[in-house]
């Protein structure tokens, strides 16, 4: 099994998290923009994008599409809870993060290497930031992970994100620290804990320091 992925992606991280909870083996192979022109690469997701699993003969993009896929091919230890209701929440946490926190942090990465965090009018991403961060913080009551005892697919794509939160919102002048967040920040001291967690966190902060 291979795992085509950025280690400071947090689209990444989500799968690569996955994995590590399912106790899975797999591979990271170096990724580089040749390869991802590459027709191998493009035959695997068109879109030329990572995160692709490669598992076998099967490969498929898109983070959120993978870890349901190992939800379904590997469901033990299970990463959905078992009640319809249970299994909508944690899909509305992972949509939230893909749709709205996801990419704006993105935007806010982006936006320190290519000019647009000195406009003036880049201020209203910094507070759109916040406010996604107030809405979730409102939204979440830790127990102590997001759906309770057992940690799911909702908590995995705000692993990487957590941090990226605080690092970004500094580097643009506002920072937003666990006062901020208390919610969070209580959440996020017993997630990072875990080895998957710990494990994504480690080598992201290496690469971007490398970087």
């Amino acid at each position: 099994m291979q795992l085509f992925q950025y280690p400071y992606s947090h689209n990444c991280a989500k799968v690569k998290i996955a994995l590590l909870e399912k106790g899975l083996t797999f591979e990271t192979p170096t990724v580089d923009s040749a390869l991802l022109r590459s027709s191998a690469f493009l035959a695997m997701n068109p879109l030329g994008k990572v995160p692709v699993l490669e598992d076998g003969a099967f490969a498929i993009g898109e983070s959120e599409v993978i870890v349901e896929y190992l939800e379904d091919r590997y469901p033990n230890p299970p990463l959905l809870p078992q009640s319809a209701e249970g299994r909508a929440r944690s899909r509305w946490y992972s949509r939230f993060h893909d749709l709205y926190l996801g990419p704006q942090l993105s935007t806010l990465y982006f936006a320190l290497s290519d000019g647009r965090a000195g406009l003036p009018e880049f201020a209203a991403e910094v507070e759109r930031l916040f406010a996604l961060v107030a809405l979730l913080e409102a939204h979440v009551d830790p127990r102590p992970y997001l759906l309770g005892e057992q940690f799911t697919l909702a908590d995995a794509p705000y692993v990487l994100s957590y941090h990226f939160i605080q690092i970004l919102s500094a580097a643009h002048g506002r920072p937003l620290t666990d006062a901020h967040m208390p919610r969070l920040a209580r959440w996020f001291a017993v997630a990072s804990l875990r080895p998957s967690a710990a494990s994504v966190l480690t080598a992201a902060k290496a690469a971007l320091a490398d970087g």
